[in-house]
């Protein structure tokens, strides 16, 4: 029986900060010394086994990954190939950022930086995965940042120099929120969408996109470290325990996590799909229980003569869309043909504490248990095939190595602790009622933006 070729497309990269220094620009290396400092105090304060009591990791953690530092994977690649052997996973999408390592000078995860450093920091990230995904056996895929955008002739440069080096995808502009950039509906951003669509870059709004740099540290580390001020923050950062409609209307945790959606309808506003009808988003990490119904309200709008675009909504859904959910959830798979089957992609998002690692293959089995065997393929590995242009038969060839066989993890034959179930819930929110809609606070950011771009 053919086994099952899965591709994470969330996995995520970073290594300490003196691993940069042999890639970062000579001027910026006494700079790094900042960074290095960061860097301990996230990683004293990050996510890790310390969160869980040594029950649960008996549970989660029966073969020692977590606790023989399987997360070091992050930029220790024969580590990292080990893990997803152990997983099943026969290739990644790579993006930026884990909890063991904070990024030089680009990531939210840093203090406030200057545009120049940031565009520096992130060209060093990037020389760096480059050699790791070169060393990888064509089983890594990078994600690259935009960089600051001020400077688009820069910007565009770069973008060429990750595509040429094996890159296959990149964050919208406005990753670190600045307030110097246009929204994203502005065509400032046209030759951003010009080359990524000549080159095949997949754009990816990931959760955290549009933070202000220097916000996560001063309050996700308090929660992160159980100051119960901030316990709303602190379900959002390890758990995603709570939807949107259930924060209070302003809060910040609230706001924040609709900014990787508004990059569906401001994009979809800005034309720029119009002009670039080979653009591709794949909204990653950011859930999906949310997207048939914001689709619903997007079209009923247009219906409406309130959202003015050339097209229906759910066209441009159908054309240029896809999500990864990231350690999908049941009720995310029930809605898998609401969302379209050929648009749901799957992330272990390892080595993240709140993915699926070290647990993938449970994860699956009573996850996909009513999934069938052809909705199962297209969405653990041959959606993110098609949507970054994977070369399929080098990856038929490790799959069939250590791919897992249908029969094993496909179906309701199987039994999965209920005790483990209970710990993907600590991490992911497993067991979270689905988010429903909330119309006044669409209509608060649809309107803002519809009228922004008829500017």
């Amino acid at each position: 029986m053919e086994r099952l070729l899965i591709v994470s497309a969330d996995g995520h990269a970073g290594a300490p900060a003196s691993a940069y220094r042999d890639y970062i620009e000579s001027k910026y290396l006494d700079d790094l010394k900042k960074v290095e400092a960061e860097n301990e105090a996230f990683a004293e304060a990050a996510v890790s086994q310390r969160r869980y009591s040594k029950e649960k990791l008996d549970l989660m953690d029966s073969d020692n990954r977590i606790r023989n530092d399987g997360e070091l994977g992050a930029w220790e690649l024969d580590t990292r190939l080990e893990e997803l052997d152990h997983e099943g996973i026969a290739a990644e999408i790579v993006l930026s950022g884990t909890q063991l390592a904070t990024l030089p000078f680009f990531h939210p995860t840093s203090e406030a930086y200057p545009p120049d450093m940031r565009a520096a920091g992130a060209r060093a990230y990037h020389r760096h995965l480059a050699d790791l995904m070169s060393e990888s056996g064509g089983r890594l895929f990078g994600v690259a940042d935009p960089g600051p955008c001020l400077d688009m002739d820069a910007t565009l440069q770069e973008l060429r120099w990750v595509r040429e080096h094996g890159f296959v995808g990149v964050h919208p502009p406005g990753q670190i929120d600045d307030p110097a950039l246009p929204p994203l509906y502005d065509s400032y951003y046209d030759p951003f969408w010009s080359t990524c669509e000549e080159l095949g870059l997949v754009l990816n709004p990931h959760a955290g996109y549009g933070t202000v740099q220097g916000q996560f540290v001063i309050k996700g580390m308090r929660a992160m470290m159980g100051d119960p001020s901030d316990e709303d923050m602190l379900k959002m950062v390890m758990t995603a325990d709570r939807g949107i409609d259930k924060m209070p209307y302003d809060s910040p945790p609230r706001v924040a996590l609709t900014k990787p959606r508004r990059v569906i309808w401001q994009m979809m506003l800005g034309g720029a799909f119009d002009r670039h009808p080979g653009l591709r988003v794949i909204l990653t990490e950011v859930r999906a229980d949310w997207i048939p119904d914001t689709i619903g309200y997007l079209d009923q709008a247009f219906d409406d003569g309130r959202f003015p675009t050339k097209r229906r909504p759910t066209e441009y859904w159908e054309t240029n869309f896809g999500v990864c959910p990231s350690s999908p959830r049941p009720y995310e798979l029930d809605l898998r043909e609401r969302i379209g089957v050929d648009r749901f992609l799957f992330g272990a998002d390892y080595p993240h504490p709140e993915g699926t690692w070290p647990n993938t293959l449970d994860w699956i089995r009573t996850t996909f248990a009513d999934v069938s065997e052809q909705d199962a393929r297209k969405i653990l590995g041959e959606n993110a095939i098609a949507f970054y242009g994977l070369d399929r038969e080098p990856l038929e060839k490790v799959a069939d190595k250590i791919g897992p066989i249908p029969a094993d993890v496909l179906g309701s034959g199987h039994s999965v602790s209920e005790r483990l179930i209970e710990t993907f819930h600590d991490r992911s929110g497993y067991n979270r009622p689905a988010e429903l809609l909330d119309p006044g606070f669409m209509d608060s950011m649809v309107t803002a933006d519809v009228a922004g771009a008829g500017q």
